[in-house]
């Protein structure tokens, strides 16, 4: 099943991961509220970082696939954009 684009899109670039998670959540909330959904969740490739690997893309997709996620509507996510973002759909 084709998913609608986006309407909605939340850039967590240069944010640590505590204040991603904290941000993600409110936004989600407001997503869920409004009936927005799908979400892009943007979380960069990790290019930016000394090593080079991302390290906020692991730790979004774990959070929203377990059991804050669930608790914040998230019934599907996959990567999209190469890596660089997140197609979030909500309940």
């Amino acid at each position: 099943m084709a998913h609608p684009e986006p309407r909605f899109e939340i850039d967590l670039h240069g944010v640590t991961v505590a204040r991603a998670k904290e941000r993600l959540a409110q936004e989600l909330y407001t997503c869920r509220v409004r009936r927005e959904t799908p979400v892009l969740v943007i979380v960069g490739r990790g290019w930016g970082n000394r090593d080079q690997q991302s390290v906020l893309g692991p730790a979004i997709r774990a959070f929203l696939s377990g059991p804050e996620g669930r608790a914040l509507g998230v019934v599907e996510c996959r990567t999209v954009r190469r890596g660089g973002a997140l197609l979030v759909r909500l309940a």
